[in-house]
This record gives C-alpha cells, sequence and structure tokens, in this order.
C-alpha cells in the first residue's frame, strides 16, 4: 500500500509546486487581512519573545539535539501517516544529527516535512481548545503557543542551508518552492488559529480560495 501512495506523492510533486507557485501573491496578500494589534496576538508575541530570550541565552547545544528530534520525528510522523514501517530512529551520540530508516521507498513530503511543518505547535494546537476552556489564564495558553511557533521558525531558520542532505535529495529549486510556499500556508493558518481556533483556519483556506479566484479572474481578463 506504501508503494502506492508514494507513487501518488510523487506523481504530484510538480503539480503541487505549481499550484505553490501560483498562489504565492495570494498567500503573501492573506496576512493583510489578519489584525495583529488584537489581544490574543499580543500574548502570542510575548511567548515569541520569551523564546528568543531563552535561544541567546540558553546553552545552544541543548537546542540543537532537542531540534534534531523534533526534525526526526516529523519525518516519521510523515513516514507513518504514508503507511510505512518506522525500522529505527537515531540520534548520534556526537550530536551532529540523526536518522530515521522506514520500510519502502518514500515520497518529497516525507524529506521535506521538517522544513514545513511546525511539529510541537501543531500537536499544542490539538489541545488549546481544551486549555482555553479549562484555564483561566488564556494569555499563558497563546503564549505557550507563541513559544512553540518561535521554535519551529528558529528551527527551519537553522535548519534549511545549501548542505542540507534533504533539499539536495530533493533539488533546490523543486524544494525553495515547496519551503517558501508552505511556510507562508502554514504560518498564514498559525495566525488564522491564533485570531479564531480552528473556525479562524476553515476561513483563512476560503480566504485563500477567494484570493486565488480573484488572481485568475484579473488574469483572464488581460486577455480579453
Amino acid at each position: 500500500m506504501n508503494k502506492f501512495i508514494d507513487a501518488i506523492i510523487n506523481l504530484c510533486r510538480w503539480p503541487v509546486a505549481l499550484i505553490l507557485l501560483w498562489s504565492l501573491p495570494a498567500l503573501l496578500k492573506s496576512f493583510r487581512y489578519f489584525n495583529f494589534m488584537a489581544p490574543h496576538f499580543y500574548f502570542f508575541g510575548a511567548g515569541i519573545l520569551f523564546f528568543w530570550i531563552i535561544a541567546f541565552t540558553a546553552g545552544r547545544e541543548i537546542r540543537v539535539q532537542i531540534q534534531t528530534i523534533a526534525h526526526e520525528l516529523t519525518h516519521t510522523l510523515f513516514a507513518f501517516l504514508t503507511l510505512h514501517f518506522i525500522r529505527r530512529i537515531r540520534l548520534n551520540p556526537d550530536g551532529s544529527g540523526g536518522s530515521m530508516a522506514f520500510a519502502g521507498h518514500g515520497n518529497w513530503l516525507i524529506t521535506l516535512a521538517p522544513y514545513f511543518f511546525p511539529l510541537f505547535a501543531f500537536f499544542y494546537m490539538l489541545l488549546m481548545p481544551w486549555l482555553l476552556n479549562i484555564s483561566d489564564s488564556h494569555w499563558l495558553v497563546y503564549a505557550v503557543f507563541g513559544y512553540f511557533v518561535a521554535y519551529y521558525w528558529e528551527t527551519v531558520l537553522s535548519q534549511v542551508h545549501s548542505e542540507q542532505t534533504d533539499i539536495i535529495k530533493e533539488g533546490y529549486f523543486f524544494s525553495g518552492i515547496i519551503i517558501v510556499g508552505l511556510n507562508l500556508l502554514v504560518n498564514g493558518a498559525i495566525f488564522a488559529f491564533t485570531s479564531k481556533l480552528w473556525g479562524g483556519v476553515e476561513q483563512y483556506l476560503l480566504l485563500l480560495t477567494r484570493l486565488c479566484d480573484e488572481q485568475w479572474h484579473r488574469v483572464q481578463n488581460l486577455f480579453t
């Protein structure tokens, strides 16, 4: 079954890249619609600021080790979701990185997932509605979310470079489109979630659909 899934995902490789390229103007324009002055964003921003304070004062080795764990776990999650049997997850003793192995050939989604998927932030997002329901300290719930999002940003920024083997494997051009496009999409969804939780994400996707449709009509008008 994983061979069939891999074939479908790899077949969609360039169609997905072209859709992301086409959507870039809409993705960038969508950020204008967020009210970053809303109270939730102040708390969210406080968590981001706290992360960067910790990042500049805490030991780098611990951060790198946690980033490596998150990196390999993200590969593992997407391998599992595409029905691959996980053989092993290993961290190098010298702190130079890690690796994971699974049965089957694999696909580009498994390879590039750590560079656009906010692992810790995503699982926290699943808990947030419940946490907000049981907690009177909503500011703290949003601040912790900001902390996890800042961690995701720092991880992506530190791990995307020209010598990254995953990026070399999938090719610089394709990897660049996927990483940039999906990071814009994911961050838009994060801001929408900060505004109105999962209902906000749904509204954000509808907004993107409308912006892409408007873009398509503008292009059509150029040729009519």
